[in-house]
């Protein structure tokens, strides 16, 4: 579905080698995929930029990431790290999205931007948070319950903690990847925000 959204832009500076040394301009939900296939520590953010961007489509953004991404194995597993469906792609910008309330207060009053650091400090915290549920994916065995057929998996994923819910998905992404199975971790997940 196309929509109006506030997207940043981010420009990187990618150090191939000692004498190679790439500016490259990306979507933000870019820069952990370059930062996964390059190493973070050769990937230098050199500043940021909020636009507007209308009549935005996930579904192209997300078909152009697998097509950029899919040329070979190993950016295409970086890729599907953080993005493995179209919806992982919509949360993430969906996320960074300004609420309704901070955009009718930026309306009547100019809020500062964030800082790069503010930026930085907020991915650093998402990604520890990924890596967090990714580490207990593989601290608690959820091969029992993901074994199951898909009624049997939604009836008890109610019974989860917040945590659980995190790592069951990291599981079943990294293991089946069945659709149906993650809408309802998705679903679960909505319904507790509630």
């Amino acid at each position: 579905m196309a929509k109006t959204i506030t997207l940043t832009l981010v420009t990187l500076l990618i150090d191939r080698d000692a004498s190679t040394k790439l500016p490259t301009t990306v979507p933000e939900y870019e820069q952990s995929i370059l930062e996964e296939i390059y190493g973070e520590e050769l990937v230098t953010e050199l500043e940021t930029k909020d636009i507007e961007v209308e009549d935005f489509d996930a579904g192209i953004a997300f078909a152009g990431l697998v097509k950029k991404y899919g040329g070979n194995s190993d950016s295409d597993t970086a890729r599907a790290r953080y993005f493995n469906r179209q919806r992982d792609l919509e949360k993430f910008i969906d996320s960074r999205q300004p609420s309704t309330a901070k955009a009718a207060a930026k309306a009547t009053t100019s809020a500062p931007a964030k800082t790069a650091a503010e930026k930085k400090a907020e991915k650093d915290a998402a990604k520890a948070a990924a890596k967090a549920g990714k580490d207990a994916a593989v601290a608690t065995d959820f091969t029992e319950l993901l074994a199951g057929d898909v009624a049997s998996i939604t009836e008890k994923l109610k019974d989860l903690s917040d945590a659980d819910l995190v790592a069951i998905e990291a599981a079943e992404t990294e293991g089946q990847g069945r659709e149906d199975v993650l809408a309802a971790i998705d679903d679960e997940s909505e319904s507790r925000k509630q």
